[in-house]
């Protein structure tokens, strides 16, 4: 029986969950969807405080709560082809509270750096605010101004063109969203501030 250590990720094909519940009962983490003829294609990330009592609930005569339409779809007509990534990830002490925020965040900084193709929540492919979010935090990490161009240029490659420059070009013009919530934005310069400057 294979073994799950903490923070490892491990794989394994949907039809083979069961040979896995006593490593996933209770396990809190992060999960991943795809397809083993197309393993660059990340579909969808989720999280969980127990692994396989989530998995559990897209099996058709068990589900409740939330389950993507999309990924039910593949369930039905692609069940042999699918593949499922774990990452576990330990509460270090926290209480149940912040310790499903913590996964919620981990799940949403994991959906705006990969842009899965089924998620539609925090996903800079799908939502303008989602990319405004990235870049107010790409331009607190670097901690000094970036102008337009090298944002755009930075995000396009971040996200393997699958984010069009049209898009991206959108999120900075701070029109219909809110950049300016997440840094200083001057559109007269085309540059990007953080909203504080950290000091050494």
């Amino acid at each position: 029986m294979t073994q799950v250590k903490k923070n490892i990720v491990f794989k394994c094909k949907w039809n083979e969950i069961e040979e896995y519940q006593s490593q996933l009962k209770k396990v809190s983490g992060l999960y991943y969807w795809y397809l083993t003829y197309n393993p660059k294609e990340l579909l969808y990330v989720g999280e969980a405080t127990d692994l396989y009592r989530r998995m559990g609930q897209y099996q058709k005569d068990k589900r409740e709560g939330y389950n993507n339409p999309r990924i039910l779809e593949l369930i039905e007509f692609e069940a042999d082809s699918i593949m499922l990534a774990f990452q576990p990830i330990d509460n270090h002490g926290m209480d149940k509270k912040e310790f499903k925020r913590n996964l919620k965040e981990k799940e949403a900084s994991f959906i705006q750096d990969w842009i899965p193709l089924f998620n539609i929540d925090e996903n800079p492919r799908y939502q303008i605010h989602s990319i405004q979010k990235v870049i107010g935090q790409i331009v607190s990490d670097a901690n000094r101004e970036v102008t337009f161009n090298e944002m755009r240029e930075y995000l396009f490659q971040k996200w393997r063109g699958k984010v069009s420059y049209e898009r991206i070009d959108e999120a900075l013009l701070n029109k219909r969203y809110h950049l300016s919530s997440y840094c200083k934005t001057s559109q007269k310069k085309q540059t990007l501030n953080p909203k504080q400057k950290k000091t050494a």
